[in-house]
C-alpha cells in the first residue's frame, strides 16, 4: 500500500501508535472530571482550531469544492491533530483517554442514528457506524502489536507504519467532518457525503497495515488474522479510488 510519506522523524512517531484523539474527545463531559481547567482549556482551544478547518469543508456545495477545501486545509489539520493528541497524551494516562474515548463514541453513535435520513442518508450513517466498528477493531489490533513486541524487520516495520499513519489520519478527518457538521448543524449535499464515504474506507486499510505489522512480530499468527471484515466487490473499488485521493493529498503536507 504505497503512499507518500508525512516527513515525521521517526523518534516522534511511536509504531502503531493506537489512534490519533479527534474531536469525538471533547464531546464527552468525561474531560471535565479528569483535568484542572487549564488543562481542559487548553484542550478546547486545540480542538476550536480543528473546528475552525473542518468547517471550511463543510462550506462546500458540491464534491469537487470539498475535495478542493480538503487539499488546501489538510496540512493545517495533520499539525493540528498531531498537537491534540500529543497535549491529550501529555495530560492523561493511556486508561483516561480509552474511558473518554469510549464514551465519546457512545454518545456520537446514538446522536449520529438521529440523524439518519434528515442530515445525513442512510448510507453515510451506515458507513460511518461500520468505521466506529472499524476503529475499536484498529485499537485493539494496535494493543496486540505493542504487547508483541519487537518487529522481526525493523525497516519494513517502518514502511509500514509510515503508511499507517496516512490512512489513520485520513479515517480521522473525515470521522471528525460528520462531527462538525452535527455539532454546528451544518447541511452536507449528497454528493459530498459520497465522497465523505469514500474517505472513511481508508480505515479498512489502516486495519490490514497492522495486521501486516502484527506478522512481522507474530508470523505463527498468519492463519489466525485472515478472517476479512465485511466488505463487497463494490466497496472495494470505490475504497482503492478513495485511496489516491488519500496519496495525491499527502503530498501536500508542509511538514
Amino acid at each position: 500500500m504505497p503512499t507518500a510519506e508525512f516527513g515525521i522523524p521517526n523518534e516522534t512517531c511511536p509504531p502503531f501508535d493506537i489512534s490519533p484523539v479527534g474531536t469525538l474527545f471533547k464531546r464527552s463531559d468525561v474531560v471535565d472530571a479528569n483535568l484542572i481547567r487549564s488543562d481542559e482549556r487548553l484542550i478546547r482551544e486545540l480542538a476550536s482550531m480543528l473546528d475552525t478547518q473542518l468547517l471550511a469543508a463543510l462550506e462546500s456545495r458540491t464534491a469537487s469544492e470539498f475535495a478542493q477545501a480538503r487539499e488546501k486545509i489538510w496540512p493545517k489539520y495533520v499539525r493540528s491533530i498531531r498537537a491534540l493528541s500529543d497535549t491529550v497524551s501529555n495530560l492523561m494516562s493511556e486508561d483516561q483517554i480509552a474511558i473518554i474515548t469510549e464514551a465519546a463514541n457512545a454518545q456520537f453513535k446514538e446522536d449520529l442514528e438521529k440523524q439518519r435520513g434528515l442530515r445525513f442518508g442512510e448510507a453515510l450513517i451506515d458507513q460511518m457506524m461500520f468505521t466506529l466498528w472499524a476503529m475499536n477493531k484498529i485499537r485493539s489490533m494496535g494493543q496486540k502489536i505493542h504487547d508483541a513486541g519487537e518487529p522481526s524487520d525493523k525497516d519494513a516495520d517502518l514502511r509500514l507504519n509510515r503508511d499507517y499513519q496516512v490512512y489513520l489520519l485520513w479515517t480521522q478527518f473525515h470521522m471528525d467532518v460528520i462531527a462538525a457538521a452535527m455539532e454546528f448543524r451544518k447541511s452536507v449535499p449528497e454528493d459530498v457525503q459520497r465522497t465523505i464515504r469514500d474517505g472513511l474506507r481508508a480505515s479498512v486499510n489502516v486495519y490490514a497495515i497492522m495486521k501486516d505489522a502484527l506478522r512481522l512480530r507474530r508470523p505463527e499468527l498468519q492463519a489466525s488474522l485472515e478472517t476479512p471484515m465485511p466488505w463487497d466487490e463494490e466497496d472495494d473499488e470505490l475504497l482503492a479510488s478513495s485511496m489516491r485521493d488519500v496519496n495525491a493529498f499527502s503530498d501536500s503536507d508542509d511538514h
